[in-house]
């Protein structure tokens, strides 16, 4: 990444400093004027990571984040388009292409119908209501960011947009769920459901500004063709928002194999256990049916390894050699540290969990195992469950 001016950084930091501490927005805008003509996205960027890195919780930077945008917004530097990105099937141009029906579901239809219901239109009630069931399917645009798009910048060492990003996108789904409720209820106030429905449909706008503007000029400068042929072949597991399938795309160039040596070439070699032997296919063929959804944190707490045969928690390639604290949204890393510290600690060999996440309607099993030979700590191993059918079972199956 390029180096970055000091007194620029540095002018940048004493007006998102001005803001954290209250200061008014229309003050920020002519700090602003006054030091700058325009701005690079890495350098709003590395200002915000100093935030964090004098103590500013992520997830009170969330509120400001709004605010940055307006301050910078029509003074971030033009960055040249990547030709690629512009090819039908790219995961950018995927992302480009959701976010242009999502801004017109917004600026064409919503906000528009909302307009005619407020002066007194009911007809227009059940477009409203059918609009907002449609936005609320932004949920796996989001996803498909959280899931394969914030790893490349964790793995590059941009760790402070994603954490706040997420949590924003954690409140938009809030916001679009809580005005699905208000809308469908019996007894409508009409005035709370305007409230909610305008502030949802700033806040999803807003975000695609950032998501186009900042965060992906910022994993351009520092993504591999591999990143982009990984978060391409993720795509399908998480699934689209108001768009068909894409058509195929493939990296350009074929990615260099300086990693670890493909199983392929060693699927002969056996592996001696305490009871019997396997050869490396024979493993590996046996980790990818098992019923379960396998994920291993190595002894340093970054991910090394997903496996197994089923498909319950997206995730990514190119989170693999992250942070596990990377993976879970901010509020929820305590949760996950505690498991690991007493993990670490010895204090704990095991913890289990079970559930039923509202969006999938299914029972989960979790279990996390600290990995030990010899009282050595190796890591961890999650294995995760679809319990439902088993839940259900009320008499033997013999055949």
């Amino acid at each position: 990444m390029k180096e970055l001016d000091k007194e620029r950084q540095q002018a940048i930091l004493k007006i998102l400093n001005f803001i954290q501490d209250g200061g008014e927005l229309e003050e920020a805008k002519k700090m602003f004027q006054a030091a700058f003509d325009q701005v690079d996205v890495a350098e709003i960027t590395a200002a915000e990571r100093e935030l964090i890195a004098q103590g500013l919780d992520p997830r009170k930077i969330q509120y400001l984040c709004n605010v940055h945008a307006d301050v910078f917004k029509g003074n971030i530097k033009e960055n040249k388009e990547n030709s690629e990105f512009e090819k039908p099937g790219h995961p950018v141009h995927t992302f480009k292409l959701e976010n242009m029906v999502l801004k017109s579901l917004v600026n064409d239809a919503l906000l528009p119908d909302l307009a005619k219901w407020e002066k007194g239109d009911k007809g227009v009630l059940s477009k409203l209501r059918q609009e907002l069931k449609d936005l609320a399917k932004i949920h796996y645009h989001y996803a498909r960011k959280e899931t394969s798009m914030f790893p490349i910048m964790t793995k590059y060492g941009i760790t402070a947009p994603p954490k706040v990003m997420w949590g924003v996108d954690d409140k938009i789904r809030k916001l679009i769920g809580q005005a699905n409720l208000l809308i469908s209820q019996k007894d409508i106030n009409k005035a709370e459901v305007s409230k909610a429905i305008k502030e949802t449909a700033h806040e999803v706008l807003e975000m695609i500004f950032k998501e186009e503007e900042i965060m992906l000029p910022m994993i351009d400068e520092v993504a591999s063709e591999e990143d982009w042929g990984n978060v391409k072949n993720e795509e399908e597991q998480i699934g689209y928002t108001l768009i068909q399938k894409p058509m195929n795309w493939k990296p350009k160039e074929k990615p260099k194999s300086d990693g670890p040596i493909s199983i392929d070439k060693l699927s002969s070699l056996a592996l001696n256990f305490a009871e019997g032997s396997l050869n490396l296919e024979q493993l590996s063929a046996i980790l990818d049916l098992l019923p379960f959804a396998l994920t291993f944190i190595d002894e340093n707490d970054k991910v090394a390894y997903f496996g197994g045969g089923a498909n319950i928690f997206p995730h990514s390639k190119n989170a693999l050699g992250n942070s596990v604290y990377s993976c879970h949204l901010p509020e929820s890393v305590p949760r996950v540290k505690k498991i690991f510290d007493d993990f670490h600690q010895g204090k704990k060999d095991k913890y289990e969990f079970w559930f039923k996440p509202r969006h999938m309607g299914r029972y989960l099993y979790l279990q996390y195992f600290a990995v030990r030979k010899d009282n050595k700590y190796l890591g961890c191993l999650e294995v995760a469950q679809d319990v439902t059918d088993i839940r259900n079972w009320k008499t033997e199956k013999n055949n």
